[in-house]
């Protein structure tokens, strides 16, 4: 608990200038989740508002001012597709599991985002050392990228380490998982709070930049 309370209180030390992005970039933000057997991938795209009718146009394929179900599945697995996963060296394919977009209006004020959920299943992870590497090359002629690791809820799985490339596209996870199974309940619920703090965060120091 103390280690989860110590990073969201960094978190929102950060400083607004560090999180804010520019109206003309795209912010694509990610957040990774090790579970025992699977991958968890978040990802939230945050158009500025210089771009926000480009990155539409590439959605709403009819142009009729709205994104249709079929026009938003075919982006969302688009973007999933376009992502990589490995751990240990072996390529997993993530799959798309739920998306929300929004209007055209809301992408025009700056406020827009597009939230995907992915996952990838990895087989139960045996005990030992590990290493996850993941890559994000979606957009990258507008884009800028945030990129972090969740603090794991299996009390079984430790992250030691994580390495970022200087444009954030990129991030390797070396991490442990211990023998045996004890799920931390508390854990699994600040999990979802960290990741929550961040949002807000980004949010909120996005309506600062404007």
């Amino acid at each position: 608990m103390a280690s989860m309370a110590s990073v969201v209180i960094l978190v929102l030390l950060i400083p607004c200038a560090a999180l804010a992005h520019r109206l003309d970039e795209y912010l694509q933000a990610a957040r990774i989740s090790i579970e025992a057997d699977r991958v968890l991938v978040e990802l939230n795209l945050t158009p500025g508002a210089d771009v926000a009718d480009g990155v539409f146009e590439t959605i709403d394929l009819d142009r009729n001012g709205a994104i249709s179900p079929s026009e938003g599945d075919s982006y969302a697995n688009r973007v999933v597709n376009s992502l990589s996963l490995s751990i240990d060296g072996q390529a997993h394919r993530l799959k798309l599991d739920d998306y929300t977009m929004p209007a055209l209006a809301e992408m025009q004020s700056g406020e827009g985002i597009i939230r995907l959920r992915a996952s990838s299943p990895i087989g139960l992870a045996a005990p030992g050392r590990h290493q996850l590497r993941f890559a994000n090359p979606h957009r990258t002629d507008i884009s800028e990228y945030l990129v972090n690791a969740l603090v794991p809820s299996d009390e079984r799985i430790h992250i030691n380490g994580q390495s970022r490339d200087t444009l954030q596209r990129q991030i390797r996870l070396d991490y442990t998982v211990s023998p045996g199974y004890k799920k931390s309940s508390v854990l699994a619920a600040l999990a979802p709070l960290f990741g929550l703090a961040m949002v807000t965060v980004l949010f909120v120091c996005r309506r600062a930049a404007q």
